[in-house]
């Protein structure tokens, strides 16, 4: 997948998210499509100058995706899992999401400087992190019976939980050994970031129009 169509994506992901603004039967079965929307207009801005630095400045662009992909980005799909969570499940994210901060100021403190490698450790904590919220969600569903009186493909929540989980289980296998890219052949490394981009692309597509779930798949 190319950059522009990511882009395209993303912004198709961030335009059927806002529709739900105007849709207040959506709006009533979910209350999280708001946190998602600021979190698609974040990445649409930071994936839009992080190419621009590279592409018109010859800059690097490494700051902008440890600040806004690997701690901005995690932080606002933890309080969309803990807007989820039962009591216990939110008091384990809290301690999660503390002890994620902690490691990355560590982390940026005395390992990997955030201007000047991308901080696959601080990444490594928080795709644990994000992919653990992905598991207790499922888990919550068998456990509580939590969507038993509805047909389970018209609630937003799974789609995004799951699109989730395929981005966070991929990108782990991507971002981790990102330090040794530049000993990989070319092809492979753009087949590898094609795919990476390709999961992500159709994450941020799952994430606008999973709201219209309810629309499309009706309760059983």
């Amino acid at each position: 997948m190319g950059f522009s169509v990511y882009l395209i994506c993303i912004f198709l992901g961030s335009i059927t998210c806002a529709g739900v603004f105007f849709l207040r039967d959506l709006q009533s079965k979910s209350t999280s499509y708001k946190l998602l929307f600021v979190l698609l207009l974040t990445v649409l801005v930071f994936e839009y100058v992080a190419n621009y630095l590279v592409e018109n400045h010859n800059l690097p662009n490494l700051v902008v995706y440890n600040v806004f992909f690997v701690y901005l980005e995690t932080i606002l799909l933890v309080l969309y899992f803990y807007r989820l969570m039962t009591k216990k499940g939110k008091q384990l994210i809290r301690v999660g999401l503390i002890g994620f901060l902690m490691i990355g100021v560590i982390n940026s403190l005395y390992f990997q400087s955030i201007t000047e490698k991308f901080q696959n450790i601080s990444f490594a904590v928080a795709v644990l992190l994000i992919l653990s919220c992905c598991i207790w969600f499922f888990f919550d569903i068998f456990r509580l019976k939590r969507y038993q009186n509805v047909n389970i493909l018209s609630v937003p929540e799974f789609w995004i939980t799951t699109s989730i989980l395929f981005f966070y289980s991929s990108g782990f296998v991507y971002f981790m050994p990102i330090r040794y890219f530049d000993t990989m052949e070319m092809q492979l490394l753009e087949l590898l970031s094609n795919v990476n981009r390709f999961l992500a692309g159709l994450m941020y597509l799952i994430f606008g129009f999973a709201f219209y779930a309810p629309l499309v798949f009706k309760n059983e």
